[in-house]
């Protein structure tokens, strides 16, 4: 069996994201205008339109506009109603501290609905706590305070979605072209057109995972652009052919690759060239797709790729003696060609109605999005939760911050409050490097903001700055949270020194009560209910390899007595996609939390790569079952199923016991090398062996101290 390749840490990381300009350009009108409007009519308080500009752009999900509506809608209204009610009680400051707790609690549990509501119950969180340190706090400036912002919060709203009646299905349409870019990238290093060296297994998991991150974007889109809306429309129907087809464009992509890779160099050399070029072929067509998909091209020719695909493969039955291999190899292109032009079908439909809207919003659907909040929010009200250990946490750690920049009459106190809001979140590894980012951001930013207030006293001047400011800040805050924290340190400073021109103190003040906030954030992190990934880490492998047996179950007993009727390829099935997303995401967070667990990058990734590795051999003899003679199956072929079934089953369970695994079965059949269904059966025995090596890696280094 040989070793998993040696990857760097950093294959596990995210995809990469760009700057967003868009938001960085959006933010800037929100937010500056007000400003500007601030110094040139002399009247302090549009500040607070300034502010709602800034916080709801920060609310921005992303995705299909009716989602991105929704929560900068919510994180205007509710940021209203806090800073309303924080100024409302700021005249009592010990009656806060409870208070805090209790909206650090709520905040902190609007995590449970993904990030659009961690987002905006920080923005809540916020505006409470700006709110109840307001100097001089009456009935009539909480609520002219309050409207202000919500105009703010408003306006950046309809910034974000002013097109959205418009052209309500251009995300999905981004969403969708993004698949089809993803895919012909993942199948050119899979499939070279030149003929060369597949890509190597790493890169090509990366490009997978890109694929299937694609893919369930594009889901999540098209069903958050429909939600709400009583009937269906031509375009609805269109996009999710579109994006079927594109996934059973990649499930095949994946199968060809392997297939390929395994034909003999020497077999057909005189038709080498005519599958090579029909690849490159292919993947322009495919990237032409995406072009049309987004109206800058027309739809390639995909018909004149189905008339050769089949060429190649009478050129094939034509060989006196039979090449089983190219014959599997060939079969599958010719069904990722036919499948390619099935992608090209569907996208005058998806192009063409790209305008239709019906935006009505039924009661029912309403009621049912409302039941299930309040289903979630109680199935997670227990210890068990780690959003509600975190929300919690959230409330204590605010609750003492409050207590002590009050006790010490600390000035801008709150940026004590603000750091935890920011640094804590539910799982603790992330919330270790956000202290470092913050801390180090803080620092920095406020240097430079002691610079630009010296040098610029000027309100107007002040103004001028904001909006290099404001872009950049915006841009970056995808990228990274340290530089995004270092342009927003000069960017508060500044924003106060409008009301309050040359007071550069407050950045002296702002990086030290940061320290302390970042202190005591590292304190509720490891003191106050905490839950470090360790523990969750074997239950989400487990659950990976149980989710891959089950796979393993169905394809075999697919081929082993195959369906009378045809049923098409095989696809991932979903709850195999969850538990490996859940895996991965937990061993990120694992491996965030200590230096010491580093050494365990090796197995965790090996772990990742033989898992993916198994569900695409499946894959592949899934797609190559009709390939089979119909002839009996050899005696040792379902004792050897059930050994892999026994495998994983036994792997799952000694991770889920913290155990090392006991004596396990030898998957080796070299009686039967020269079966063909062996040979297939092979490539699934690698990955298993691989898994098996992983996890006894695992579980000998988790007998280490500090692991």
């Amino acid at each position: 069996m040989p070793a998993a390749p040696a990857l760097p840490a950093a294959w596990l990381a995210a995809p990469r994201i760009g700057p967003n300009l868009r938001l960085g350009l959006r933010t800037t009108v929100a937010s500056v205008m007000p400003l500007l409007a601030t110094a040139l009519l002399h009247e302090p308080a549009l500040i607070w339109m300034a502010l709602g500009g800034l916080y709801v752009n920060m609310a921005d999900t992303g995705g299909a506009y009716r989602t991105r509506a929704t929560a900068m809608a919510c994180a205007s209204l509710l940021g209203a109603v806090a800073l309303g009610g924080g100024i409302g009680l700021a005249t009592w400051p010990w009656l806060c501290v409870p208070a805090m707790f209790a909206v650090g609690l709520g905040c902190g549990l609007l995590s449970l609905y993904g990030n659009a509501g961690a987002l905006i119950g920080l923005v809540t969180a916020w505006c409470f706590l700006i709110g109840i340190n307001l100097a001089g706090p009456d009935p009539a400036k909480a609520l002219s305070f309050s409207l202000l912002y919500l105009a703010g919060g408003a306006w950046a709203t309809l910034l974000a979605v002013a097109i959205w009646p418009l052209r309500p299905y251009r995300p999905v349409r981004l969403a969708t072209a993004d698949v089809l870019r993803a895919i012909a990238d993942f199948f050119s290093q899979a499939c070279p057109g030149s003929g060369g060296i597949p890509a190597a297994e790493d890169q090509l998991f990366q490009g997978k995972l890109r694929v299937r991150t694609a893919l369930a974007t594009a889901r999540a889109t098209l069903a958050d652009t429909r939600s709400g809306r009583l009937g269906d429309s031509p375009a609805d129907g269109a996009f999710t052919r579109l994006i079927e087809s594109a996934d059973a464009l990649f499930v095949t992509s994946a199968a060809m690759g392997n297939l390929l890779a395994g034909v003999p160099g020497r077999e057909a050399p005189q038709l080498r060239p005519r599958i090579n070029g029909l690849n490159r072929h292919g993947v322009a067509a495919l990237r032409q797709l995406e072009q049309a998909l987004l109206g800058r091209a027309g739809l390639p020719p995909c018909q004149e790729l189905v008339i050769e695909a089949r060429r190649i493969a009478a050129a094939i039955d034509r060989f006196p003696a039979p090449i089983a291999a190219l014959q599997q190899a060939q079969l599958s292109q010719v069904h990722w060609i036919t499948t390619l032009a099935q992608v090209g079908e569907a996208i005058p439909a998806a192009a063409l109605n790209r305008r239709s809207t019906q935006l009505r919003r039924p009661n029912d659907a309403v009621r049912v999005a409302v039941a299930q909040g309040w289903r979630t929010l109680g199935a997670n009200l227990t210890l068990d939760s780690s959003v509600f250990r975190h929300g919690l946490r959230f409330g204590v750690a605010s609750a003492v911050a409050v207590s002590i920049y009050t006790l010490f009459a600390l000035p801008i106190g709150y940026w004590i409050t603000l750091t935890v809001s920011v640094i804590l979140r539910p799982s603790a590894g992330e919330s270790l490097t956000r202290t470092s980012q913050r801390v180090l951001g803080t620092v920095l930013g406020g240097i430079l903001a002691i610079v630009l207030a010296t040098l610029f006293p000027h309100p107007l001047a002040i103004v001028l700055l904001l909006v290099p400011l404001t872009l950049v800040m915006m841009a970056i805050l995808p990228v990274n949270y340290g530089l995004f924290v270092f342009f927003l340190t000069p960017w508060i400073v500044l924003y106060k020194d409008i009301a309050q021109p040359g007071d550069w103190s407050l950045a002296l003040w702002r990086i030290a009560n940061t320290l302390i906030g970042a202190v005591l954030a590292l304190a509720a992190i490891h003191l106050i209910l905490p839950r470090w990934e360790r523990e969750q880490l074997p239950a989400r492998l487990a659950a990976s390899l149980r989710c891959n047996a089950q796979f393993v179950s169905e394809v075999l007993d697919r081929v082993l007595e195959p369906p009378r009727t045809s049923t098409g390829p095989p696809t991932t099935p979903a709850a195999v996609r969850l538990a490996m997303g859940n895996a991965q995401v937990s061993i990120q967070r694992y491996l965030s939390e200590k230096a010491s667990h580093r050494p365990m990058a090796l197995p965790l990734m090996a772990f990742l790569l033989h898992s993916q590795r198994l569900i695409d051999a499946l894959l592949v003899l899934g797609s190559g079952a009709r390939q089979f003679d119909g002839s009996p199956a050899p005696v040792s072929v379902r004792p050897l199923r059930d050994e892999m079934l026994t495998t994983l089953t036994a792997l799952a369970s000694a991770l889920e016991r913290g155990e090392r695994t006991g004596p396990l079965p030898d998957l080796r059949r070299p009686e039967l090398a020269d079966d063909l269904l062996q040979q297939e059966l092979e490539h699934l025995v690698e990955p298993i062996m691989g898994l098996r090596n992983a996890a006894e890696s695992w579980s000998a280094g988790m007998a280490l101290p500090g692991s």
